[in-house]
């Protein structure tokens, strides 16, 4: 990541759009004096979800994940930090508006991938994945920073559950937009891997005639990110709008998910097809309507 060592909110913000564009409109309908906070929590989950894509062993992603939780430390007990993000975070961290414990099970949720890395001809130790084993996975995950999200900006407990849920559906959709990237793959994260739950080989997938993607998991991953979204608007109703960006979460998978419906639930022609350029519209409205 190529932050500079003193970060303001523009910065942040374009290195976020970078990696998580989805993520970061919501983040621009958020209170200006968060955003940057906000931008510094997320772009600190991207870092620990690529570590398990990056290193050759799981000693060495180890190593890192205890680098992040030394410098989370020292920035909730006002020691200096090495890294651009826990310099931001420690405000939070020192107000009570994040829960270092809650930073820390992102890390663990995270570090226990390390262990599902699959070399080529190599069989995985873990049980086989089911699709409780994913969504579980999705909350842990994805629905743990937004509940993180939602704590920062000083939402009440209900609405921080709501959070969680609109990021678990957006979760699992984005299981479900990555299988072409997992299936390309030389080692593949099983934990959160569609291609390995469908029991499929790479290969299938990218092949210049694949087989129909495997349509009855798909399905039943959108439906369960479709409950998801159910439960985020019944346990928000309206909330203001300072407390809307991770629940915004909920539209964006929506959004997504009705994009994976037209495409027939084949991430194959969701990938050569357009996506929806109407998607900051509709968090607009989102946002003004106050109804993730």
């Amino acid at each position: 990541m190529s932050l500079p060592s003193q970060v303001d909110t523009a910065a942040l913000l374009e290195e976020l759009r970078r990696h998580d564009p989805d993520r970061a409109l919501c983040l621009a309908l958020a209170p200006a004096a968060r955003r940057h906070e906000l931008a510094a929590l997320v772009l600190f989950d991207y870092e620990l979800a690529r570590v398990p894509a990056i290193v050759r062993t799981p000693l060495a992603g180890l190593v890192r994940y205890r680098f992040w939780r030394d410098q989370l430390a020292a920035a909730a007990a006002g020691r200096p930090c090495d890294h651009p993000l826990p310099r931001i975070l420690a405000t939070p961290l020192r107000e009570g508006r994040l829960a270092l414990p809650d930073l820390e099970a992102l890390i663990t949720a995270r570090a226990d991938e390390l262990d599902g890395l699959l070399e080529p001809g190599i069989a995985p130790t873990r049980p086989p994945l089911d699709l409780d084993t994913l969504e579980t996975w999705a909350r842990t995950t994805g629905g743990g920073l937004a509940r993180a999200m939602a704590g920062l900006l000083g939402t009440p407990a209900t609405l921080a559950t709501a959070a969680e849920a609109a990021g678990t559906a957006f979760g699992l959709i984005g299981i479900v937009r990555a299988t072409l990237v997992e299936a390309g793959r030389e080692r593949r994260i099983a934990g959160r891997s569609l291609v390995d739950l469908a029991g499929l080989e790479p290969a299938v997938l990218r092949a210049p005639e694949p087989p129909p993607a495997p349509r009855a998991l798909i399905g039943d991953l959108v439906d369960r990110a479709e409950r998801a979204i159910a439960a985020t608007r019944r346990l928000a109703g309206r909330p203001p709008r300072r407390w809307l960006a991770p629940l915004l979460l909920a539209t964006v998978a929506e959004v997504r998910a009705r994009e994976l419906r037209r495409a027939g639930l084949d991430p194959r022609r969701l990938a050569t097809g357009p996506g929806t350029p109407l998607l900051p519209a509709r968090l607009l409205r989102a946002w003004l309507t106050r109804s993730p």
